[in-house]
């Protein structure tokens, strides 16, 4: 983990650099964005078979799920790499946290994955 920032909505963002060399002096230069949520039996209220839905979300998912964003380009030169790096983190800091920390950030995300969860019990039924 490179950093962590704490939201106005009470989510922690965390920052980690998967950055690697490629060939000779050539990088990926990776970010990855992490933001942990718990899960609870709220965040099913108004889906249809709440409390079944629930149990099965939280057997095969379990009480946790993360929002993950990755930036990263390729084949930078190992001189500039931490400075790329440093633009890409400053980059999503100015024009991301602010939607990441909107006080419906998390809700919005939890449906998202509850709908799309149940999408695919619906359709292996």
């Amino acid at each position: 983990m490179f950093e962590t920032v704490e939201l106005p909505n009470g989510l922690t963002v965390e920052f980690y650099d998967y950055s690697r060399k490629l060939a000779g002096d050539r990088w990926l230069v990776g970010l990855l964005v992490k933001i942990p949520m718990k899960v609870t039996r709220q965040d099913f209220d108004g889906f249809d078979e709440a409390d079944g839905l629930f149990e099965k979300f939280i057997n095969q998912n379990g009480e946790e799920i993360s929002f993950q964003l990755k930036k990263e380009r390729n084949f930078i030169d190992e001189k500039e790499k931490d400075k790329v790096f440093s633009q890409i983190l400053e980059n999503l800091k100015k024009h991301a946290l602010s939607y990441m920390g909107h006080k419906d950030f998390s809700s919005g995300f939890k449906k998202n994955k509850i709908r799309e969860f149940r999408e695919r019990l619906n359709w292996w039924q």
